[in-house]
């Protein structure tokens, strides 16, 4: 994924003259080519989030509104962008509704081996809560673009994080990409697996497991957080009456929450389990594949936690 959106941020920037780049020295493989192509376009401000982001702030306030109207992009490790200048992300982006776009890179645990200062497991949870804050998760590399590409096009604070590498592709081409609206990856009767970010890979080993086992599952991409696609969550739990939600995140605050927001206000009466990290820090260390299964989110428990909604 990282690959994917500094490709696609490249071409962006030769097309759209607005958009200026800030880094905080920490993720960057391009440095020689886009100082090179954006002159006086692109800052690096060191390891100096918080600083990266009121800068950021400033720049889109400045710059006004209409033809003028610059459109900063900040881009870093997840749990250092988020963690670090919160304070910045709120008062300096969000409160005052600008046209800054957050990107994250690293989320989840894929620094794995790097350890739980390096993991991002409770950004989602901190950043669904500032207003106007629109939040977006890509599950795929191909998502990576298009998810980027209409983040440009919204008017006010986005945050969209993303992995890092060896990411599955679950696209042939580039999606249809809405903020606000979920994909049905693939359609079932019995349960409704709702996943973000590219653990859906595991959600749908184990969709293939239970189908083997003649129990059919909808698959939803849950690509937009915030505003998460209610209508969607919906209509899907209306018609399997099971819901499980999967993503490599705290379950509290995350998209087990929202979901459970949606069903409870909507009066949708259904069995419910949130996969994900379970109150707890990733303290184990190991490759990203053995993280995932030693906190019960590889394809395996996910398959089990659907047998035994399924088996009440």
């Amino acid at each position: 994924m990282k690959k994917d959106f500094e490709a696609s941020l490249y071409e962006q920037m030769k097309i759209n003259k607005k958009i200026v780049l800030f880094l905080a020295d920490s993720v960057f493989d391009l440095y020689e080519e886009f100082e090179r192509e954006f002159p006086g376009r692109f800052f690096n401000f060191g390891i100096a989030e918080s600083n990266m982001v009121a800068a950021a702030g400033g720049l889109a306030k400045a710059s006004g509104k209409g033809d003028g109207e610059l459109i900063p992009v900040v881009y870093t490790m997840t749990p250092f962008l988020i963690y670090r200048a919160y304070e910045f992300i709120r008062n300096d982006i969000c409160m005052q509704k600008l046209n800054v776009k957050l990107v994250g890179v690293c989320s989840g645990v894929k620094n794995n081996n790097l350890g739980p200062t390096h993991h991002a497991t409770e950004d989602i949870a901190v950043m669904r809560v500032l207003p106007d804050l629109t939040i977006l998760s890509p599950v795929s590399p191909k998502e990576v673009s298009t998810a980027f590409l209409k983040s440009l096009e919204h008017n006010g604070p986005v945050y969209i994080r993303l992995g890092k590498a060896f990411e599955t592709e679950i696209y042939d081409d580039a999606p249809q990409f809405e903020i606000g609206k979920s994909t049905l990856i693939q359609s079932g009767n019995d349960i409704t697996i709702i996943s973000t970010g590219n653990i859906i890979t595991c959600a749908l080993e184990a969709a293939a497991r239970l189908r083997n086992e003649g129990i059919t599952a909808d698959v939803i991409n849950m690509s937009t957080i915030k505003p998460i696609d209610a209508e969607g969550i919906i209509r899907s739990a209306r018609k399997t009456g099971r819901v499980v939600s999967v993503e490599e995140h705290q379950i509290i605050g995350g998209l087990g929450s929202a979901v459970s927001e949606v069903l409870c206000e909507n009066n949708i009466h259904t069995s419910f389990e949130r996969i994900g990290f379970k109150d707890t820090f990733c303290t184990e260390y190991g490759w990203h594949k053995d993280l995932l299964e030693f906190y019960g989110m590889s394809p395996d428990s996910i398959f089990n936690v659907c047998k035994n909604i399924l088996n009440k």
